[in-house]
């Protein structure tokens, strides 16, 4: 095989793992999009497609924090339908992320086959499957900055022009994606040896977006918080890394080690940057990037070294090559049973069909997303907006056994509806049926069952008038 056909393979394989989740989805007969982050980009996404730039989120009564992704669902949803476009765009910005994170690679002397063992890498980690999965600000900030480095690097200055609208809209993803793409040019430039006046002109914008922009709407609101599963995918984190990508990263790591004198500058930066993205999970990406470098690297050095038993050698890399396969179809089998499925958007579609306009509705956590979508109703606490107190009363309420404590909870707090689910009780809040909130509504007084199905069930919380 020739580079060109190389690389068509690299991008099959790609396109192969990222359409994996939604084959195996559809093939159990589940048809909704994945994800409960991805159901908030879609609600806000839709509201910009009804009604352009909007000033606050008319469900919640939140101030509106610009988003560019949520621009470009929207746009795409003029051709396609919402849903649809939160499969396709994410892979789409994954494939175009590939390919000028190779000629990023080429540029900067990567050599030809290093390059395509640490994209083989990349794309068969965890977290490149589920950024470019699961429809998320990630998957743009990713195609951005592949996009935006390949044009600052470049000599001709037109390029370095057409970087910089590309390099702010990144910065306006989020603040930590500000960070990210001034450590990685800045690292590019020590490189290079000389700190040219194009990394101070980027610098220069990025800190005015993040100032006159990010700042104010933090300092106002508060930052969003995102509730983070974990950092290891084979415990079941969602944007976890592949203890095989680690453990061949240290590998990547001593392999390269030799050159610490030469680049020592470059090894700090990119140790802060590791830093830094383990700080929220919507900074892993830019780990998992460097990670994958460390250990698409070993995997290089492994390929051309020489070998006394060139059988023992292609056995070492048919194994390493086969346990990152293998993590790879396995998040892919993980991600494709997760919530939601047709019987919750059933019933949450029933909710938005039968119930009032003003209705609250009391669901676990995770489940907040997909309420406000398919049914277009409030919930009390969702994996974004809490405060400290809605998370003691969202926990008071969901494990309590006094009728009376319930109940004030639920009027206090405007409570109209409480939505369950089978899963709440195999774990993920309880362990069997009948336990706290689930207790209590058995009092025919005070809930009535408005709607079930074999999966989940409506519950009309009936508000005492002393």
């Amino acid at each position: 095989m020739n580079n060109k056909q190389y690389l068509i393979a690299l991008f099959l394989i790609a396109f192969f793992i990222l359409c994996l989740p939604y084959f195996f989805r559809l093939s159990n007969g589940n048809h909704i999009f994945i994800g409960s982050e991805a159901h908030y980009h879609a609600r806000l996404s839709s509201e910009i497609a009804e009604n352009g730039l909007i000033k606050k989120d008319p469900l919640l009564n939140e101030k509106y924090h610009l988003n560019p992704y949520h621009f470009v669902l929207a746009a795409s949803s003029k051709i396609l339908p919402l849903e649809l476009s939160s499969i396709i765009i994410p892979i789409v910005l994954g494939l175009f992320s590939i390919l000028f994170l190779y000629l990023s690679f080429l540029d900067i002397k990567f050599k030809y086959l290093r390059s395509l063992f640490v994209l083989l890498v990349f794309i068969l980690s965890p977290i490149f499957i589920s950024s470019f999965t699961l429809s998320s600000p990630r998957a743009l900030a990713v195609f951005l900055l592949a996009l935006g480095f390949y044009l600052f690097q470049k000599k001709n200055k037109i390029c370095f022009i057409l970087s910089l609208p590309v390099l702010a809209a990144l910065s306006l993803v989020g603040i930590g994606h500000s960070i990210m793409i001034l450590v990685i040019l800045l690292a590019y430039c020590l490189h290079k040896k000389k700190i040219c006046s194009r990394f101070y002109t980027v610098l220069l914008i990025i800190l005015f977006i993040v100032v006159a922009f990010h700042l104010p709407y933090y300092l106002t609101n508060g930052v969003m918080k995102q509730v983070s599963d974990g950092f290891i995918s084979d415990l079941g984190s969602i944007y976890g890394f592949s203890v095989f990508s680690l453990l061949l990263s240290i590998i990547g790591l001593f392999f390269i080690w030799r050159y610490k004198k030469k680049l020592y500058k470059i090894y700090l930066l990119m140790m802060a940057l590791l830093l830094i993205s383990f700080i929220t999970k919507s900074l892993f990406i830019y780990a998992n990037l460097i990670i994958s470098i460390l250990a698409g690297s070993a995997f290089y050095v492994l390929y051309v070294k020489k070998w006394h038993l060139k059988r023992l050698r292609n056995f070492v890399l048919l194994i390493l090559f086969c346990g990152f396969l293998f993590s790879a179809l396995s998040h892919s089998i993980f991600l494709s049973e997760s919530f939601p499925n047709d019987k919750l958007v059933s019933c949450l579609e029933w909710a938005g069909e039968n119930t009032p306009k003003s209705s609250k509705f009391f669901a676990y956590q995770g489940d907040g997303f997909f309420i406000e979508f398919w049914a277009d109703r409030p919930v009390l606490l969702n994996d974004f907006y809490a405060s400290d107190k809605d998370i003691y009363e969202y926990n008071t309420i969901l494990h309590s056994f006094d009728i009376k404590k319930t109940q004030k909870l639920l009027s206090d707090n405007n409570i109209h509806y409480i939505f369950m689910h089978n899963d709440l009780f195999t774990g993920l809040v309880w362990d069997k049926k009948h336990q706290g909130l689930h207790f209590l509504l058995d009092n025919a007084e005070t809930f009535k069952r408005r709607y079930h199905n074999d999966y989940c069930e409506i519950w009309e919380y009936i508000q005492r008038r002393d």
